[in-house]
């Protein structure tokens, strides 16, 4: 009884890490957000932007402030999209 429980844990495991390995194939999207910015980032303090994949769950501009940090913001925000006007023509 015991080796059949240890080779069914066994055969679970292993399972579980395929799917792991298989979710995280070459066209996983490396970056993307899960949650926006609740506060509008004073536009000053901020360097560059970028779009995640289109593979990602939600749609997002990562805004890149001058200190390295990365803000994900709302794209459909109008303040975002202004930013990302700005910072395309600097």
């Amino acid at each position: 009884m015991k080796a059949a429980v240890a080779a069914l844990t066994v055969l679970l495991l292993a399972s579980c890490c395929s799917y792991i390995q298989a979710q995280y194939g070459p066209n996983t999207p490396t970056l993307c957000c899960f949650s926006y910015a609740s506060k509008k980032i004073p536009q000053v303090h901020l360097l560059s932007y970028k779009v995640p994949s289109s593979m990602c769950s939600q749609p997002a501009v990562i805004f890149t402030t001058k200190r390295g940090r990365e803000i994900c913001a709302d794209p459909k925000a109008q303040w975002v999209q202004d930013y990302m006007k700005d910072l395309k023509q600097n």
